[in-house]
């Protein structure tokens, strides 16, 4: 049975990078994430008394106070959807608000899993829209991003976060104190949260401004030289550090993010229904070939 799973596993997931594309695909075990809007497109491939099931499920609104009127219109809305329903779960007092259906993959062709991934997502969308408007909570997509802003060095205090430029690409250096004693620098892009640098000074903090300053020169000046001398001790990413100093970081950020655009763009209009699905196929497939030169 596992060798069977492990199969429709990879059959799902060609199922769904020829939907979406390979490059809207996300893969966590058994998982398979698309983001969608402000959502995200969940499907699972589950295992049930020698059966095969895909659930496929996207989340609606997080974080919901729990309101009579909230979980009645649930209610009145699950008897009349035809093809997924609401589910709701608590954590802390809140609730979490998931719309989803399970399918047997014996049923499932690669058309079916497009009707029903889509349509999916887009009820997720559009009842979040109207759910959040009145009840509140957090979509998805706000939710991921200040799980990100809140997210530092585990159990360290940040004192220092410097942004500058260097050319096209943003770059960061954070200082965070360390609970041990000591201090902690991180340097990384601000375009892709890519680390550079990860260098800990057991010095005084007047020691650790200068040091960081000069890190920061050197930098702006492309002082590679200098930053060896001054970094050999520490964990670095040469080749990374290097690519930015010569100015090839920047160039691939500014790909990526055309790239992230065009996706995002083509996304919105299939969404909207202002594409049809095989132009969407057609225009993802030349993105992944030029990503791929």
């Amino acid at each position: 049975m596992e060798g069977k799973l492990e199969r429709i596993t990879l059959l799902t997931e060609r199922y769904l990078n020829q939907i979406f594309g390979s490059l809207r695909v996300y893969r966590e075990d058994g998982e398979f994430l698309i983001p969608w809007g402000s959502t995200v497109i969940n499907v699972e491939v589950q295992e049930e008394k020698e059966e095969i099931f895909l659930r496929v499920c996207s989340p609606v609104a997080l974080r919901v106070k729990p309101d009579k009127e909230l979980m009645k219109f649930l209610l009145m809305e699950n008897t009349s959807l035809k093809m997924c329903s609401f589910c709701v779960e608590f954590e802390r007092g809140l609730l979490d608000i998931v719309l989803g259906t399970r399918i047997r993959f014996d049923f499932v062709t690669k058309d079916l899993l497009s009707y029903v991934t889509i349509n999916v997502g887009n009820l997720a969308n559009e009842y979040g829209k109207e759910i959040l408007a009145v009840f509140g909570g957090l979509s998805f997509k706000d939710y991921i991003e200040r799980e990100k802003l809140g997210k530092g060095i585990k159990g360290e205090e940040k004192i220092l976060h410097d942004i500058f430029d260097l050319e096209d690409l943003r770059i960061t250096l954070e200082l965070y104190r360390l609970a041990e004693g000591g201090y902690l620098i991180v340097g990384k892009t601000g375009d892709t949260g890519q680390v550079f640098l990860r260098a800990e000074r057991r010095k005084e903090i007047q020691e650790v401004f200068e040091f960081l300053e000069k890190l920061k020169s050197f930098i702006i000046s492309k002082d590679i030289a200098s930053l060896r001398k001054h970094l050999k001790h520490y964990e670095v990413e040469e080749y990374f550090l290097y690519n930015i100093l010569a100015g090839k970081e920047g160039e691939r950020a500014r790909r990526l993010k055309e790239v992230e655009r065009e996706i995002h763009f083509l996304t919105d209009l299939l969404m909207k229904g202002e594409i049809s699905h095989e132009e969407y196929r057609k225009r993802m497939s030349d993105i992944e070939r030029l990503l791929g030169s």
